[in-house]
């Protein structure tokens, strides 16, 4: 039987530590070979965004541009026999706020749903073993990467934490941050009225950690110990001369700090090589606003896949901190192991409880006589 996992499933046998067990087994086997990432790609479709305004998502002043977006990303584990590939079906708007450009998804069906699915293929037999809701687990994979470069790359002594970004991705980095025991505070700031408030009192209960709202993004970062930004930006949110001598800094996304900010990094590593998305649009890429800010684009010192990965560190491949006055970074890029990770986790609990919904597998079996 081939299992259907919604979100609700998920949020009941998903555990933060245990992600954050997934997602180190993932860097450390894609650093060794026994994992695999396909390049992630993003095919996008001009759509006109006065079909989605007047819902409650799409930004006011929003729209320009307006796009379908199909995702994938796709990934390998030998050990854990099993392949996945997470694919995005989104409809994507962009806006300008405080002089920054911003990326939201919006639903394009009346009834306000979105599509995200994670397809589990078992890499013994090659049949399908699962489909899973992907809304709920991504936040988790990215946030519980960045809490095991934290484990690996800042000092030992860290207790604090400086977040910027309030949403759906910072809501995993609390979780999983926490979730590494040692941490005593987290420092929170958005730019959106009350936001950080409301966050910071719903977030320290749900995750039984103390966090503090701050006035600015300069102050989150100011004496912390690690620094992780969680935006839904496409311009840097972190500026470079901001970072402190002993600090730890990873991100959602690269371009949430200028490149000179990575570059002031002792150590930087990466959890993968290669570009952050392949972008294909109709009527060209050049109509997508982050495209051309990729960090691995734009000219830098840096030479970003000659960089030690983080499975290096974990391996103990790579040194990795040497110095507590050192600056150490990690700069995360999605990738499919961490979905095959995390999805395997997914699965095997679900199979354990007796969770999910079965259909037959041989609805996507196909008979012998029709392959050639």
């Amino acid at each position: 039987m081939t299992l259907i996992i919604d979100n609700p499933t998920v949020e009941k046998v998903l555990d933060p530590s245990e992600v954050n067990d997934a997602l180190e087994l993932a860097a450390r086997e894609l650093a060794t070979g026994g994992a695999v990432n396909a390049p992630p790609y993003r095919v996008f479709t001009p759509r006109d965004p006065d079909e989605y305004r007047g819902h409650p998502r799409f930004p006011e002043g929003g729209g320009d541009p307006t796009h379908h977006s199909y995702t994938s990303l796709s990934g390998a584990i030998a050990e854990l026999e099993v392949t996945t590939d997470r694919i995005d079906s989104d409809i994507i708007t962009y806006f300008e706020q405080d002089g920054r450009t911003l990326q939201r998804r919006v639903p394009g069906r009346t009834d306000g749903r979105f599509c995200g699915l994670i397809f589990v293929y078992s890499s013994r037999t090659g049949e399908l073993l699962a489909i899973i809701h992907d809304g709920y687990l991504q936040k988790f994979r990215v946030a519980g990467t960045g809490a095991v470069g934290a484990k690996y790359l800042a000092r030992e002594n860290s207790r604090t934490v400086g977040l910027v970004g309030t949403g759906w991705q910072a809501q995993g980095a609390v979780h999983c941050f926490a979730a590494l025991g040692n941490l005593d505070k987290i420092k929170v700031y958005s730019p959106t009225p009350r936001k950080k408030e409301t966050f910071a009192e719903q977030m320290s209960t749900e995750a039984g950690i103390e966090i503090v709202p701050v006035p600015s993004a300069r102050e989150a970062v100011r004496g912390s110990d690690i620094v992780y930004m969680a935006t839904n930006s496409k311009d840097p949110v972190v500026m470079a001369d901001w970072l402190e001598p002993g600090q730890f800094v990873s991100n959602v996304s690269d371009v949430e700090m200028e490149i000179a900010g990575w570059e002031r990094c002792d150590v930087l590593t990466m959890n993968r090589h290669g570009r952050r998305w392949m972008r294909y649009a109709i009527g060209g890429a050049e109509a997508i606003p982050e495209h051309g800010k990729d960090q691995y684009t734009r000219p830098t010192r840096i030479e970003w896949d000659k960089l030690p990965l983080l499975g290096d560190v974990i391996a103990g491949n790579h040194p990795g901190r040497t110095s507590d006055d050192q600056i150490t970074g990690l700069v995360l890029r999605g990738d499919g192991v961490q979905f095959t990770a995390v999805s395997h986790l997914i699965y095997s609990h679900c199979k354990e409880k007796g969770l999910g919904t079965e259909i037959p597998s041989e609805l996507f079996l196909q008979d012998e006589k029709y392959i050639p």
